[in-house]
Parts: structure tokens; C-alpha cells; sequence
């Protein structure tokens, strides 16, 4: 039972695997737009793109003891038989969702696009069917995937209401759970810990973009906001550890929250990874950082991918610097992406900043990072998130 066209096992195959699978995971591939491929290639570009595609796929399942089907026109289907552990799910779903990032096709001297939506299942009954109730929610929210749950269900309803008590609920009963990975140095030992947002339903993983988009949109951003916040504050008091949490800088533009995390932070071993927002003014950026490092909080600029960033801050107002996963899963293949990485390494040290190579899942590209001098490291290959408790 083989499709014919992409020579991967069919949708009647994996009816038939369905059948024995104990504890089926699945994950239903899904590309974007793909009508508009086949209107601009014709027939012919849109089945290379598939065939093409597949083989991706294919290369990934092999490499993860998983099995791929193609269910239906651009719909490809990820199957592993094996009970669930949250960080396996997770690396399992970062380390596709890697994969397929910003994926590119040469076809008749012409480059064509593909990016995907991914709809998952970690249910025994109907996983296809939820699979794709959750795919329709990724493809709604423009999330690059989403794990069927209460969530997803209630999202897919349309209820205000019932969205809103969902995510009130949440945020009340401590359903919003964190867990941490360890950013370490040369020697592997860790310098801190970044907290990482992860909704706690039942067998679930979700994109943290979608929750805090959501909340946004039901003006439940604030107490969202600080919930996190003070787990993080507690933890670091009762673990004695250097935690860090992850901002957008739009969240220093809000004077209330500046307030807020210099009440919350003050005096305790915390690190602010700032991702910065082009919309955000960068001199109201460095008051609010300003006022933050008056409490003895540490900044991390995060998502780094030019020096001109780094040298938009003076010395002293940033520690930390992390490098853009992009540029850091490049670096073994791209020269560009290593002399960028050496630019921002030499001005780093320079300016007496510690600069950090993220997004690590190969022994290839940490080795590279090494010789590149970079004092820190963060990744799966050293280490999975995990909760504090």
C-alpha cells in the first residue's frame, strides 16, 4: 500500500498500522498554500514539490523511529508508536518543526517556498481525526502547529466566553506550568536557566505564541504576565538558581510592567531576555533597562542576528548576548552565518559581554561554535527542558 505518486506508504496503509498501534502520536503535516503552487508550477511543479517533500519528510521519520504516510493531496502523516513523555513530545515537535523551517525547492531554475502547518495528536482514540481538528487551529491562528486538546477544542468553537473562562482558568489554577533549560558554559556547567512557558493540560504541548496571542487579544496579557513572573521569582529564591524569563521589548514600553519587574526581580539572581521589536523605540528601550539593572537584574538581548543591534546599547547595559538559532544551525555549512557569528563574537568580548550559541542539536555545530570562542551554549544536545520541582 504505497502511493503512487510520492512512493510513501498511503492513507490505507496507515489505516491498517492504526490498527496495532498502542500508543499512536501523531502529527499531520500540512503545506501552506499549496493551491498557489500548483496555479503558478502547473501539475507538474506542484508533484515535484510533493515528491520533494516527502523525501524531507521521509529523512526525518527515518531518523526518529517514526513512519510516514501521505493521507491526502498535501497532507502527510508522522506516526510513532510510544507512550508519551512530555520532553520526548517536545524535542520530537522542536526538532520537526526545525526540519521543515524555511524549506526551499529548486524547480526549472526557480527556487519555490514551502512552509508548513502542524496539526497533533497524542490520543488513542480518533488521532487522525483530532490531528486535524487541531491543524484547522494552526492553520486559523497561523501557529506553526497545535496539539489537539480542551484548548484547541475550545478555540475551534468560537465561544468568547468559553475562551475566555479557559484561559482565566489557567492562569488561575496554575495550568501554566514552567520548565527550564540550562544555558552552560565551556565546561558545561550551567550559567542559568531560561524559563521556557508550557500550558499543562492533559497530555499537551502547545505554541506558547498562540496562548500569549490569545491572551492578548482577551486583554488577559497582565495577569498572565505576572502569574509568570512570580513563579519565576519564587523558584530562584527556593532553587538558589539564576533563572531567566523571556520578554518581548514591547513589554518594557509599559511603564506598569517596568514597575512590576522591578518589585518582582528586585534584589534576586534573575536574567531579562529581551527579544527586540524594530516597532519598539530603542531609547525608551534602554530607560526601561536602565531602571532594571538599578535592581541588580541582568539583560539578555535575545534572538541577536547583527552587530548593529549589539552596538546600539552602551557598555554596561547589556550582559548577555544570544545568537539567533538560524545563524547558530548554519554554522557548520554557511560561511556567512560564521563570519557574522565571528563579528558578533570579537565585538561580544569586546564589550565584556557574554555571548551565547543557541538552537544546539549537533555535535557538528556545537565543535564549530567552540572553535568560534563563543562562552556559552544552549540546546537539546546538552540538555531537555525540565521542571525545577
Amino acid at each position: 500500500m504505497i502511493d503512487t505518486l510520492t512512493q510513501v506508504s498511503s492513507l490505507s496503509a496507515f489505516e491498517e498500522k492504526l490498527l496495532t498501534c498502542k500508543s499512536p502520536k501523531l502529527f499531520l503535516v500540512d503545506i501552506k498554500q499549496f493551491k498557489t503552487i500548483n496555479l503558478e508550477y502547473g501539475d507538474e511543479g506542484g508533484n515535484f514539490v510533493l515528491c520533494a517533500f516527502s523525501m524531507t519528510l521521509q529523512s526525518f521519520a527515518k531518523a526518529n523511529e517514526m513512519e510516514l504516510f501521505r493521507i491526502q493531496d498535501d497532507k502527510f502523516a508522522l506516526l510513532m508508536d510510544t507512550p508519551f513523555e512530555l520532553s520526548k513530545m517536545e524535542r520530537i515537535i522542536f526538532s520537526l518543526c526545525d526540519a521543515i523551517e524555511r524549506l526551499s525547492y529548486a524547480y526549472q531554475n526557480r527556487d519555490i517556498p514551502v512552509e508548513v502547518h502542524i496539526g497533533i495528536s497524542f490520543d488513542h482514540f480518533e488521532p487522525l481525526a483530532k490531528a486535524q481538528k487541531a491543524l484547522l487551529v494552526a492553520k486559523a491562528e497561523n501557529q506553526p502547529f497545535v496539539t489537539y486538546s480542551e484548548f484547541a477544542n475550545i478555540l475551534m468553537s468560537e465561544n468568547e466566553e468559553a475562551m475566555e473562562a479557559m484561559m482565566k482558568s489557567a492562569i488561575e489554577s496554575g495550568q501554566i506550568v514552567l520548565h527550564f533549560q540550562s544555558i552552560v558554559d565551556q565546561n558545561e556547567q550551567p550559567f542559568y536557566y531560561e524559563a521556557l512557558l508550557r500550558l499543562a493540560y492533559h497530555q499537551t504541548l502547545q505554541s506558547p505564541k498562540l496562548f500569549l496571542k490569545i491572551a492578548k487579544e482577551r486583554n488577559l496579557y497582565d495577569p498572565l504576565f505576572e502569574s509568570i513572573a512570580h513563579k519565576v521569582a519564587e523558584l530562584s529564591a527556593q532553587t538558589g538558581l539564576r533563572l531567566a524569563l523571556n520578554l518581548s521589548s514591547e513589554d518594557l514600553m509599559n511603564n506598569k510592567h517596568v514597575t512590576f519587574l522591578k518589585r518582582c526581580f528586585a534584589g534576586k539572581n534573575i536574567v531579562l531576555e529581551i527579544q527586540y521589536e524594530k516597532t519598539s523605540p530603542i531609547e525608551t528601550l534602554k530607560n526601561a533597562i536602565g531602571k532594571l539593572k538599578q535592581e541588580g537584574i541582568l539583560i539578555a538581548l535575545d534572538n541577536v542576528d547583527n552587530i548593529e543591534l549589539i552596538n546600539a546599547f552602551e557598555a554596561g547595559m547589556i550582559d548577555v548576548v544570544k545568537v539567533h538559532g538560524d545563524l547558530i544551525r548554519n554554522l557548520s555549512l554557511d560561511e556567512t552565518a560564521q563570519r557574522t557569528c565571528q563579528e558578533m563574537v570579537a565585538l561580544a568580548q569586546h564589550k565584556k559581554i557574554h555571548i551565547v550559541a543557541t538552537q544546539l542539536n549537533s555535535k557538528t555545530v556545537v565543535e564549530t561554535a567552540r572553535n568560534l570562542s563563543f562562552d556559552l551554549f544552549q540546546g537539546y544536545i546538552f540538555e531537555q527542558p525540565h521542571t525545577l520541582n
